[in-house]
Protein backbone atom coordinates (compact mmCIF):
# COMPACT_ATOMS: atom_id res chain seq x y z
CA UNK A 1 0.00 0.00 0.00
CA UNK A 2 1.56 3.06 -1.06
CA UNK A 3 1.59 5.81 1.43
CA UNK A 4 -0.66 8.45 -0.01
CA UNK A 5 -3.29 5.30 0.27
CA UNK A 6 -2.32 4.97 3.71
CA UNK A 7 -2.72 8.46 4.52
CA UNK A 8 -6.09 8.75 2.88
CA UNK A 9 -6.67 6.57 4.70
CA UNK A 10 -8.40 8.03 7.81
CA UNK A 11 -10.32 10.61 6.05
CA UNK A 12 -12.36 7.73 4.31
CA UNK A 13 -12.61 5.89 7.58
CA UNK A 14 -14.01 9.42 9.26
CA UNK A 15 -16.55 9.93 5.86
CA UNK A 16 -17.67 6.22 6.36
CA UNK A 17 -18.70 7.13 10.11
CA UNK A 18 -20.35 10.24 9.55
CA UNK A 19 -22.24 8.72 6.87
CA UNK A 20 -23.26 5.54 9.44
CA UNK A 21 -24.29 8.35 12.42
CA UNK A 22 -21.46 7.48 14.67
CA UNK A 23 -19.97 10.58 16.65
CA UNK A 24 -16.94 11.71 15.56
CA UNK A 25 -13.89 12.31 17.89
CA UNK A 26 -12.60 15.74 17.62
CA UNK A 27 -10.35 16.42 14.90
CA UNK A 28 -7.09 17.73 14.81
CA UNK A 29 -5.18 19.63 11.92
CA UNK A 30 -6.20 19.66 7.98
CA UNK A 31 -7.52 16.81 6.06
CA UNK A 32 -4.37 17.03 3.87
CA UNK A 33 -1.75 16.94 7.43
CA UNK A 34 -0.97 13.18 6.89
CA UNK A 35 -0.15 13.52 3.13
CA UNK A 36 2.13 15.88 4.10
CA UNK A 37 3.52 13.91 6.96
CA UNK A 38 4.29 10.92 4.79
CA UNK A 39 6.35 13.22 2.42
CA UNK A 40 8.19 15.07 5.18
CA UNK A 41 9.01 11.92 7.04
CA UNK A 42 10.45 10.69 3.51
CA UNK A 43 12.46 14.00 3.05
CA UNK A 44 13.71 13.25 6.66
CA UNK A 45 14.83 9.76 6.01
CA UNK A 46 16.30 10.60 3.21
CA UNK A 47 18.11 13.61 4.50
CA UNK A 48 19.30 11.49 7.52
CA UNK A 49 20.37 8.72 5.13
CA UNK A 50 22.40 11.19 3.28
CA UNK A 51 23.49 12.56 5.89
CA UNK A 52 24.74 9.19 7.27
CA UNK A 53 26.33 8.19 4.21
CA UNK A 54 28.45 11.36 4.36
CA UNK A 55 29.75 10.96 7.87
CA UNK A 56 30.86 7.26 7.68
CA UNK A 57 32.24 7.96 4.23
CA UNK A 58 34.23 11.01 4.47
CA UNK A 59 36.59 9.81 6.94
CA UNK A 60 37.89 7.17 4.50
CA UNK A 61 38.34 9.84 1.89
CA UNK A 62 40.11 12.68 4.39
CA UNK A 63 44.05 12.49 5.27
CA UNK A 64 44.63 11.17 8.80
CA UNK A 65 45.16 13.20 10.97
CA UNK A 66 47.83 11.05 13.00
CA UNK A 67 49.88 11.50 9.86
CA UNK A 68 52.49 13.91 8.83
CA UNK A 69 52.01 15.87 5.28
CA UNK A 70 54.69 14.89 3.08
CA UNK A 71 57.54 17.32 1.68
CA UNK A 72 56.57 18.49 -1.80
CA UNK A 73 59.71 18.05 -4.27
CA UNK A 74 61.60 21.79 -4.71
CA UNK A 75 60.14 23.77 -7.52
CA UNK A 76 57.16 23.28 -9.79
CA UNK A 77 55.16 25.04 -11.87
CA UNK A 78 53.44 27.88 -11.84
CA UNK A 79 49.60 26.85 -13.90
CA UNK A 80 47.80 30.00 -12.70
CA UNK A 81 50.87 32.30 -13.44
CA UNK A 82 49.70 34.47 -9.87
CA UNK A 83 52.80 33.25 -8.34
CA UNK A 84 51.20 29.77 -6.57
CA UNK A 85 53.71 26.91 -7.30
CA UNK A 86 52.12 23.25 -7.92
CA UNK A 87 55.08 21.13 -6.92
CA UNK A 88 55.01 18.95 -9.93
CA UNK A 89 56.31 18.57 -12.88
CA UNK A 90 54.23 17.32 -16.55
CA UNK A 91 55.50 14.33 -17.88
CA UNK A 92 58.19 14.74 -20.13
CA UNK A 93 59.83 17.80 -19.01
CA UNK A 94 61.47 16.56 -15.68
CA UNK A 95 63.22 13.22 -14.79
CA UNK A 96 60.88 13.48 -11.36
CA UNK A 97 57.48 12.32 -11.83
CA UNK A 98 56.81 12.36 -7.98
CA UNK A 99 55.43 15.26 -6.27
CA UNK A 100 57.24 14.09 -3.05
CA UNK A 101 60.48 14.15 -1.68
CA UNK A 102 62.08 11.71 0.46
CA UNK A 103 59.66 9.37 -1.42
CA UNK A 104 60.50 5.48 -1.25
CA UNK A 105 57.87 3.26 -3.08
CA UNK A 106 55.56 2.56 -6.02
CA UNK A 107 54.53 5.63 -8.51
CA UNK A 108 52.24 5.39 -11.63
CA UNK A 109 51.49 8.13 -13.76
CA UNK A 110 50.07 8.16 -16.92
CA UNK A 111 49.10 11.16 -19.52
CA UNK A 112 45.46 10.74 -21.73
CA UNK A 113 45.26 12.78 -24.53
CA UNK A 114 42.34 12.75 -26.73
CA UNK A 115 39.91 14.62 -29.13
CA UNK A 116 36.20 14.83 -29.30
CA UNK A 117 32.93 16.93 -31.02
CA UNK A 118 30.70 18.87 -28.96
CA UNK A 119 27.11 18.04 -29.70
CA UNK A 120 24.92 20.25 -27.48
CA UNK A 121 24.14 23.52 -26.92
CA UNK A 122 27.50 24.66 -24.82
CA UNK A 123 29.71 23.86 -27.16
CA UNK A 124 28.15 24.27 -30.33
CA UNK A 125 27.82 21.09 -32.31
CA UNK A 126 31.37 19.83 -34.28
CA UNK A 127 33.10 21.66 -32.16
CA UNK A 128 36.69 20.29 -32.43
CA UNK A 129 37.93 20.00 -28.34
CA UNK A 130 41.14 18.71 -27.00
CA UNK A 131 41.11 16.42 -23.87
CA UNK A 132 44.57 16.35 -22.14
CA UNK A 133 44.78 14.51 -18.22
CA UNK A 134 47.83 13.70 -16.43
CA UNK A 135 46.96 11.52 -13.36
CA UNK A 136 49.43 10.09 -10.95
CA UNK A 137 49.32 7.69 -7.96
CA UNK A 138 51.93 7.06 -4.90
CA UNK A 139 52.20 4.00 -2.32
CA UNK A 140 54.87 3.86 -0.52
CA UNK A 141 57.05 5.21 2.55
CA UNK A 142 58.14 8.77 2.90
CA UNK A 143 59.28 11.24 5.70
CA UNK A 144 56.99 13.53 6.83
CA UNK A 145 57.66 16.91 7.85
CA UNK A 146 57.89 16.07 11.57
CA UNK A 147 61.17 14.25 9.89
CA UNK A 148 59.39 10.62 11.11
CA UNK A 149 58.92 8.00 8.50
CA UNK A 150 55.59 7.23 7.65
CA UNK A 151 53.38 5.29 4.76
CA UNK A 152 51.06 6.35 2.68
CA UNK A 153 48.71 6.05 -0.71
CA UNK A 154 48.75 9.72 -3.01
CA UNK A 155 46.73 10.19 -5.78
CA UNK A 156 47.04 12.95 -8.48
CA UNK A 157 44.83 14.02 -11.25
Amino acid sequence: MSLRLLAARPILDRQMMARQGKPLGRAFGHAHFWERAAQSRRGFIQASATLAAGLAISPMLRASAEQSLPNPIPGGLDLLGNGHIFHVYLPGTSPELSSITDFNGVLGATEVLGSWSGGGVTPAADTPLVFDADMRFMAGEYIGRDGRHHQGTFAFV
